[in-house]
């Protein structure tokens, strides 16, 4: 049997809209899963319209003087299919913010054997890194101070080792770790792993700066941290 009162109610509770639709809300399994989660949801609603459904009421001109009372048909359970449409649009964009880190992670990996894509690249590194010092930012106001948003790791010139190779690799690690939700336990001490991290890759003449950060505190002291575990303690 139709529900239409339960049906309005649970539309008006759809007005917030889709939170967590944006790529970097959640990884693209658990955009995926949304997504699959939604369109059950709207299957369900769907269910519960019925095209013979009516409903008759009076509706009467207001003001002075006299005015017709016109009889006005509805169907009580047009709002089920409305959410129903509601669910299927956050479910499309789920699935499009899905394919965004996919297509993501594709272009800034393409032409990396799977051995670069799936190890961090300071796994490789890890002999060669010569020192990992805070990345503190100045900032303005009436007290200036010194503000940490990451780390500086720097790595040792080796054979074949590039300022180019280093931002690629770099890159699709970043775009890879956003696909899947930047939960990497396999990857504990790598300092690409912190949601919203970026790196910027330079040449010190005897090897290799990368200056990693985040605008997120958290993140930015995680990003710390794991760089601190890259090179054993004195």
């Amino acid at each position: 049997m139709p529900r239409p009162v339960f049906g309005a109610l649970l539309l008006a509770g759809c007005a917030a809209r889709n939170p967590g639709a944006h790529p970097h809300d959640m990884s693209a399994a658990e955009h995926d899963a949304t997504a699959a989660t939604l369109d059950a949801e709207a299957d369900a609603a769907a269910a519960n319209y019925d095209p013979t459904a009516t409903e008759t009421h009076r509706r009467c001109g207001g003001g002075k003087g006299s005015h017709p009372c016109w009889t006005v048909v509805t169907n009580p359970t047009d709002a089920w299919l409305a959410e129903a449409a509601e669910h299927r649009k956050m479910a499309a964009e789920h699935r499009a913010a899905s394919e965004a880190l996919r297509a993501a992670e594709d272009a800034a990996c393409a032409g990396l054997d799977e051995d670069e894509r799936a190890i961090s690249p300071f796994q490789w590194a890890a002999a060669d890194i010569a020192g990992v010092e805070p990345f503190n930012v100045h900032r303005g106001g009436k007290q200036p101070d010194e503000h940490l948003v990451g780390a500086v790791v720097t790595v040792r010139a080796v054979e074949g080792l590039t300022t180019e190779w280093l931002q690629r690799v770099t890159e699709c690690h970043l775009a890879r770790n956003a696909a899947v939700g930047h939960d990497m336990p396999e990857m504990p001490d790598c300092p690409l792993v912190p949601k919203g991290a970026s790196v910027t890759v330079t040449s010190t003449g005897t090897g290799f700066a990368l200056a990693i950060r985040s605008e997120d505190d958290v993140a930015a002291a995680d990003i710390l941290a794991r760089a601190r575990r890259l090179t054993p303690s004195p």
